[in-house]
This record gives C-alpha cells, structure tokens and sequence, in this order.
C-alpha cells in the first residue's frame, strides 16, 4: 500500500515505518524535528529509515505539500506530545494537536484519503484508582492540556464522519515505552539520571500506576487497525481502542527495576505533582476481539531491551 505517517521521526511513528517498510509498503513521512526534545534523536531515527519506499518530507503537519497525495491510508501521529510542557511551550497543544489535526483531516478530504488512523491517548480518561478505562464507559475527563487536545481530536474526528464517506479509527496509547524512546518519558529519565549519578525525580512519592506498554505491542496492535480498517465493508465512525498492557505498575517499581537492572541505588527526590493521573489501566478486551491485539512483552524483558539500547546509543555519540 501507499502509506502517509505524520510524526514519522517521532518514537512510535519511527518503529511503525520501520515496520511498514519491512512488509513491503510505500510509506511518506513528514515530521517538523522540533526541539521539544533534542532534534538530533529524531533525524537519528529517521536516518535509520533507508529504503527505496520511502519519502520524508520536513514539514509542519499545518502547512502539508507533497508531491505524491494518492494514499491508501493516513495515519496521523504527529503531536506535541507530554503532559509536563513548559508554559511558553504550551501553545503547541493547540498548533500541533488541535489545528494540526484539523490540517491533516482536510488533507485527507481534499485527498480523497478514504482511511484513516490518529492516536489519541489515555490521558482523555477521568482520574480513577479501581477501576480499568474501558473505551466507551469510563468517563473522559483529561486533566492536562495535553490530554484535553487528544479529547478535541476524538470530537472532531467523529463530526468529521457525519459529514464524509471516510472511515476513522482512534487509537489509545498507554504510556509506550522502548528502544529510542521520548526523553521526556520516566523510564528514561530514571536512566539518565543513574546512568550520571545524578539524583532522581519522583513524582507523588512512586506511587502513580502506569500500565507500560513496549513499543513492539503498540506495532501490532496499529497493524491491527490497519487491518481491521481494510477488512471492513461498511464505514467505521470513528471507533475507538486502547492500545495498553493490561499489568500497570508503580513508578516506584519502574524505578526499582532500573536500578537493580543497573546495579545503582538512586538519591529520590519527591516532587508532587497535581496536573497527572494517579491511576491508568487499559481495558483492552475490545482491542483484542477485534484487532487481534495481543500485548505480550513484559516490563522487565522490555526494559531490558531499552536499556541495551540507551547505553549503545550514548556510548557512539
């Protein structure tokens, strides 16, 4: 097929082009490089991309000019990503997430993109500490402005097929981790902060629960949907999954595993933060009905292959 990926020097956009290349598809790429984290990691990722079947395009997801707009599926996972952004940084949420979004639904329209796949996040649930999110009961109430944008995008997305023969599925991330992972992200931070011997923040003493999901889980779930969009025959309004692991775990934990993978033992300093979930649990029994998904790497096993990564990757800097 001929692919359009957004996002695609980002971390989980790379892995999924690497992946799409790999089967044999032709796959666009488009991606800004900006500095929210340090560029250089993300044209290192796109570097890796070499293949005939690939085209990448530096440009903001606002302002799309390709030669070729013939595609059989656009996946959108271009983003201001995080939700900790510093406040002059904020306005991205609204540039990248929202209008960006917009940009690229009305590139596809114009296009006559008649697939569609976007990633919206576990950030859009409501605060919870018992219960699993569940797609269509747990209620959405998003407490940054992060996960405020990926709700925005779901509510447009949905306007978007009431008015257009396209078929639209969103797509639930929970907290993706792996080799060239966001820097911005715990797991890395915690090992950059071993690594140097430097003290280690914790947020809310460790005891916020994350269900960490390895990045090659997330790939086969996105195939999945992929699959799931093709094998249809009647229009898919906008339906939504969650992309998780179904084994949260504490960041207190996260952090003990780490450091016993490292042979460390961290200086914690506890910061409190009130603008993140305590609690996030995929629910993922409709991902697994009707994607095939089917998460199978565990924390450890997963933490290990980033952490082979991490030390390969400074070292040849």
């Amino acid at each position: 097929m001929n692919i359009l990926v957004t996002g695609s020097s980002g971390f989980i956009g790379f892995h999924l082009v690497n992946n799409l290349l790999s089967s044999g598809h032709h796959v666009t790429g488009i991606d800004n490089h900006n500095d929210y984290y340090d560029p250089s990691l993300k044209e290192y990722r796109n570097s890796l991309l070499k293949s005939n079947n690939f085209i990448f395009y530096k440009q903001d997801i606002n302002d799309l000019s390709l030669k070729n707009s013939n595609f059989d599926i656009a996946i959108n996972l271009a983003a201001q990503a995080g939700v900790r952004v510093k406040k002059e940084k904020q306005h991205l949420y609204e540039h990248s997430n929202i209008f960006g979004f917009e940009s690229f639904c009305e590139f596809c329209i114009a296009n006559k993109v008649k697939k569609v796949l976007y990633a919206s996040s576990s950030s859009v649930y409501a605060d919870s500490a018992s219960r699993k999110f569940t797609e269509n009961v747990t209620n959405l109430n998003p407490k940054s402005l992060y996960g405020q944008s990926k709700l925005l995008n779901e509510t447009y997305a949905s306007e978007l097929v009431g008015k257009y023969d396209i078929s639209i599925i969103g797509l639930r991330f929970f907290s993706v981790y792996g080799p060239l992972g966001r820097p911005d992200m715990a797991y890395y931070l915690f090992t950059k902060a071993l690594k140097n011997n430097l003290p280690v923040q914790l947020h809310n003493n460790g005891n916020m629960l994350r269900d960490m999901t390895y990045i090659d889980d997330i790939i086969q779930g996105i195939n999945g949907a992929i699959s799931y969009l093709f094998k249809s025959k009647r229009q898919i309004k906008n339906e939504i999954f969650n992309l998780g692991n179904d084994q949260p775990i504490s960041t207190n934990d996260v952090l003990n595993i780490i450091e016993k993978k490292l042979n460390k033992i961290s200086k914690v300093q506890d910061v409190q933060i009130t603008n993140e979930s305590i609690f996030t649990h995929a629910d993922i029994s409709r991902a697994k009905n009707l994607l095939g998904y089917q998460p199978r790497t565990k924390f450890e096993n997963g933490i290990e292959k980033f952490l082979r990564w991490y030390e390969a990757y400074y070292e040849n800097l």
